[in-house]
């Protein structure tokens, strides 16, 4: 599961606790799967798009894999 989550300016000051409780809650809530978490603003708009491609359901199988697995080596660049 890929989950971004918005930062407010104020709250970048305290990233870490941030993405830790989050990484808490929803390992919490979703134990079979596996969660990465990205408070980079990048992230945000990129799963941002694929929600509205998914929404809008202009988005077929393999670009939706293409688009998840862009998304996910972008998430782990950053870590």
């Amino acid at each position: 599961m890929l989950v971004a989550v918005k930062v407010d300016n104020f709250d970048r000051f305290r990233l870490k606790s941030i993405k830790k409780q989050a990484q808490s809650d929803l390992e919490n809530m979703f134990p079979d799967y596996k969660i990465l978490i990205s408070t980079d603003q990048k992230i945000f708009l990129e799963l941002d798009q694929l929600e509205q491609k998914l929404e809008k359901d202009k988005t077929k199988i393999d670009s939706l894999e293409k688009d998840f697995k862009k998304i996910k080596s972008l998430m782990k660049e950053q870590t």
